[in-house]
Order: structure tokens, then C-alpha cells, then sequence
């Protein structure tokens, strides 16, 4: 009996051990669960919203008495709430430039944090230039994917030239990159991005070609989202890009469309086409927008900058500024999804503009002028769970986003070493930090051109070393008198002549070997390029 018992004794002993270590597994099992789920949730997602040729003063919010002090000049009587309500939740950046005021340089700046000299992309990319972000660099993209994040891309990409091949007779025959793609005749621009190192480690891919907003050019890695179509094959749904776009963001940030993984942190690119022309008639823009809140307004109150020629704007601004609205609208729709879906408050929402638009300005339209319409570009960072509401002035440029908000996801330790933008984030967290704040930003302009943003001035020369663009931003805020280097106070023109030198420095420009125009510019003693 006693043998009977120890043997029933062992039995439940075994037992109970066997239960425990199972117990013990599914334990450890939940808690690596629970902390690679709290790793997820404590590193941040990233939405940033890039708009096309979106003027910085055309942002509703600019009218409120916080922001009107900061504003250089008046701003566009548009209407953008949703816009205006992250502006008041982020940090609103007044000095954001574009460096590069084309929708080619702008773009590989932001994904490699190179200026446009050292990232393969120095003009607009197109097919009969054989240009394109370099692949041989680590973009933000895949600096963020090798850190757990779920990576995706909406809208226009335009960092790429996709390369035809024809026959002897002149018949497209497909691209020199698999799995084919397709030949838009539309556009010389933007060409669809086969999968591979030219998407720049993106997983999830939709890509909206042409400039036709109701009707744009889709490719995507995303079958049901191209009735079935596979990847390199078009498809075009009639659908307002903007609204279209939204509609698959909204499907991504949805945990039951099943487009992610949601134990991951997301990084997300989204490529508006608009408000880039065309801008002429209806057929541009969302209709009840534009009859409720611009049709009937007076061109000279849309028109409201002493430099505009209204001859010319008089024809695109209600078109323009309707545009800007449906955008705002379709963002609202986005952050509404964030906020269902419990993501709002741990995500990084950056909103900006690849450049500015002139809209009449000093006689033009359209961007790549130093002129400030052109260069100023909306810049607004939202962080609702760590950073706080502020307006500053910071030069902020566009090859700083990149190790800024690596720095803000707590990856500065991952900011590749060659990336020639600055890491911001302790300022962004602080304002009091004690990280040296920028004196001035670098241009790079079309035909060689180079130059300077300073809080004041605007200072650019030509190939040259002619003085193409010296501006008082803050005596003159609508650029109207171009002035000269001895009309300036001795101590201002130094400082030019030293900030441009610096920058060919830092950038390596070709310039800076050739001590290129050192009559103009004052270049560094040392190699070491320090303000």
C-alpha cells in the first residue's frame, strides 16, 4: 500500500511539475508577447503627408493672432481646419524651406538625408535622364525596417527614372527592371517604380502616376486594391486622387483589412498630387468645395499679396485654394482613423510641401525659384504623447527630416554616418535645449544655382558668381526690391559670403575644392566646416 501510494505520490508529483513547467512556458511565452507588444507600442509610428506645390502662407490657422506675428507677410484666405487643429496640437515650423523647390529633389532628400549634390538627385527625374536616388545609401525607410517597422508608401513617388526599352520600330517593349511595369505616355516625369532597390525598402506600395487628379495612373503590390491587377500592371479607378489615397490609408491603419502587422509600429509616406497643377477648371478639384467657400469670393481677396499679378493668378487661385481644402478634408478623415484605431496619440504626424507655388507672384506660377513663395514650405511636427504646442523658427531643411525623427523614435544610434542633415529631436523635445540652433539654410537652385536662408536674408549666386536673389525678408516680405551686396551693412554681407562658404563645405559641394568664386565667398580655413 505504502508502495502504492509514493508510486501515486511520484504520479502527482511529475504531474504537477509538468503543469508547472507548461504553466512556466505559457507564462514566458505572454511575457515575450507583452514586451515585444509594449516595444511596438512604446516606439512611435510615423505618418508623414508630403503635399505637391502647397504654399506655406496657404494654411487657414495663419490668420489666429498666435501664428499672425510669425508670419512674414499675409496669408491665403483658404480653409483648412483639419490643418489648423494639428498645427495647434504640434510644433508649427515658420522658416521651413525646401532647399530644392522641385518635386525630384525635395523627395530624395527626405528619404536619404543627403542634399541633392550627394543623394543622385539633382534635378527632376525623367526618361530621358538618367538620374535616381542612389541605392547604394540606407533611406529612412529601411533604416526603420531593419528596426521592426512596418513600412508603406501612398501616392506620388517621383525619385526614380524608370527606363523604356523600344524596338528597332519605336514599339515599347517594356523596362530594363522586372517584372515589366508599364510605359506612361502621359507624363515625361513620373514612372511606375518596380519592386526592388528602388522602392527604398517600402513593403507595402501604391503608386498614383500623372498629374490627372480624377483620373490618375495606379500601380500597387496590393491586389485588392487594383481589382486583382498584379504589381507592374495599370489600373485606373476614376477616383479623386486625394480621396482615393485616403481610402487605402484608411484601409492600412484598419486592423481588419489585414494590410500590416499591428504589433508593429508603421512608417508611412503619403505622396499628394495636389494642389501641383493643373489648377484650371473643375475638373481639378472637389465641386461643393470650391461653389461653398471660393466661387463667389473676389479675386482681389484671394489675391491678397502686394506682389501678385492678378492677371495672371485670377485664373487658377479659386481652383488652387479648393484643392487645398479637399486636402485638408481627406487628412481629417486620416487623423479620425488614427484616433479610432487608439494610434493618434504615439504617432509622429509630419505635414509639409515638397515646395511652394508663386500663384501669380512677381509675375510666375509654378516653383524652383529662390524667391520666397517658392522656397517657403509648410512645416508642422505633431506628437501628441511627447511634444508640446509651440511656433519656432528654427531653419529647419528637408535632409533633417530624416535624423530627426530617427532621434525622435529613440533610434539616433541608427542614423546612417554619412547623412549630412542635423538631428533636431533634442530641440524639438525641449525648446531650451542646449543644441545649437542653425544660422542659416542651404539653397540649390536650377542651372548651378546657389545660396543661402537666413532668418533676414535670402542670398543666392549663379554659376557665375553673378548675385542672382539678395533679399531683406524682413524689411521687404514681399520680395519686391532686389538689393545689392554694398546696400547691406558691412557685417551682414561678411556673414553671407561665410554661411554660403560653409555650406559648399559641409555639403562637399564641387565649389568648395575649386574655392570657386572666393571673391563672393568667404570659404573655411579648415576642413572641418564649422559656422
Amino acid at each position: 500500500m505504502y508502495e502504492n501510494v509514493m508510486a501515486l505520490s511520484r504520479r502527482a508529483t511529475l504531474k504537477t511539475a509538468k503543469i508547472a513547467m507548461i504553466v512556466a512556458l505559457l507564462v514566458g511565452c505572454s511575457s515575450a508577447t507583452a514586451e515585444a507588444n509594449a516595444t511596438a507600442a512604446d516606439s512611435p509610428n510615423i505618418l508623414i503627408i508630403v503635399a505637391d506645390q502647397m504654399r506655406r502662407p496657404a494654411m487657414g490657422f495663419w490668420r489666429e493672432e498666435e501664428y499672425q506675428r510669425a508670419l512674414n507677410g499675409v496669408s491665403d484666405p483658404v480653409i483648412t481646419p483639419n490643418i489648423d487643429s494639428l498645427a495647434a496640437e504640434g510644433i508649427v515650423f515658420t522658416q521651413a524651406i525646401a532647399n530644392y523647390p522641385l518635386c525630384s529633389p525635395f523627395r530624395a532628400m527626405l528619404l536619404s538625408g543627403l542634399y541633392p549634390n550627394k543623394n543622385g538627385v539633382d534635378t527632376n527625374t525623367r526618361k530621358d535622364r538618367d538620374i535616381g536616388l542612389r541605392t547604394d545609401i540606407e533611406t529612412l525607410p529601411e533604416v526603420l525596417k531593419s528596426a521592426g517597422y512596418e513600412t508603406a508608401f501612398v501616392g506620388k513617388a517621383h525619385w526614380h527614372k524608370n527606363d523604356p526599352l523600344f524596338d528597332a520600330d519605336g514599339n515599347y517593349q517594356g523596362t530594363t527592371e522586372p517584372p515589366g511595369g508599364y510605359y506612361i505616355a502621359e507624363t515625361d516625369y513620373d514612372t511606375y517604380i518596380p519592386p526592388g532597390p528602388n522602392r527604398h525598402g517600402f513593403d507595402y506600395w501604391y503608386q498614383s502616376i500623372s498629374h490627372a487628379h480624377r483620373n490618375p495612373v495606379i500601380f500597387s503590390n496590393d491586389p485588392s486594391a487594383i481589382a486583382g491587377k498584379a504589381d507592374g500592371e495599370r489600373h485606373q479607378k476614376g477616383i479623386y486622387s486625394t480621396i482615393d489615397q485616403a481610402d487605402r490609408i484608411a484601409d492600412y491603419l484598419s486592423p481588419s483589412q489585414d494590410k500590416r502587422d499591428v504589433n508593429k509600429p508603421f512608417f508611412l509616406l503619403w505622396g499628394l498630387d495636389p494642389p501641383h497643377s493643373p489648377y484650371e477648371s473643375l475638373e481639378d478639384t472637389d465641386a461643393e468645395i470650391y461653389e461653398k467657400y471660393y466661387q463667389d469670393e473676389a479675386i482681389e481677396d484671394l489675391l491678397n499679396r502686394p506682389n501678385a499679378d492678378h492677371s495672371i493668378g485670377k485664373k487658377y487661385i479659386r481652383y488652387y485654394l479648393s484643392m487645398i481644402t479637399l486636402i485638408d478634408r481627406e487628412i481629417g478623415r486620416i487623423i479620425e482613423r488614427l484616433k479610432e484605431e487608439g494610434l493618434y496619440d504615439n504617432t509622429i504626424i509630419v505635414f509639409t510641401s515638397d515646395h511652394g507655388e508663386m500663384m501669380g507672384s512677381h509675375g510666375e506660377t509654378g516653383k524652383n525659384k529662390v524667391l520666397e513663395e517658392s522656397l517657403g514650405i509648410p512645416f508642422i511636427v505633431s506628437y501628441p504623447r511627447r511634444l508640446a504646442h509651440r511656433i519656432d523658427n528654427l531653419l529647419f531643411g528637408i535632409p533633417d527630416v530624416m535624423p530627426t525623427l530617427l532621434g525622435l523614435s529613440g533610434l539616433s544610434d541608427q542614423i546612417p554616418s554619412y547623412r549630412q542633415g542635423s538631428d533636431f529631436s533634442p530641440l524639438l523635445l525641449d525648446p531650451n535645449s542646449q543644441l545649437r540652433r542653425r544660422v542659416s539654410s542651404f539653397y540649390f537652385g536650377p542651372k548651378g544655382q546657389v545660396g543661402v536662408r537666413t532668418l533676414q536674408y535670402t542670398f543666392a549666386v549663379d554659376r557665375s558668381g553673378e548675385v542672382i536673389a539678395l533679399y531683406d525678408n524682413l524689411e521687404d516680405p514681399y520680395q519686391l526690391t532686389n538689393l545689392t551686396l554694398q546696400t547691406i551693412p558691412r557685417e551682414d554681407r561678411k556673414m553671407l559670403k561665410t554661411q554660403l562658404g560653409f555650406w559648399l563645405c559641409a555639403t562637399q559641394h564641387d565649389w568648395y575644392a575649386e574655392k570657386r568664386h572666393s571673391k563672393r565667398i568667404k570659404y573655411p580655413a579648415n576642413k572641418n566646416c564649422r559656422q
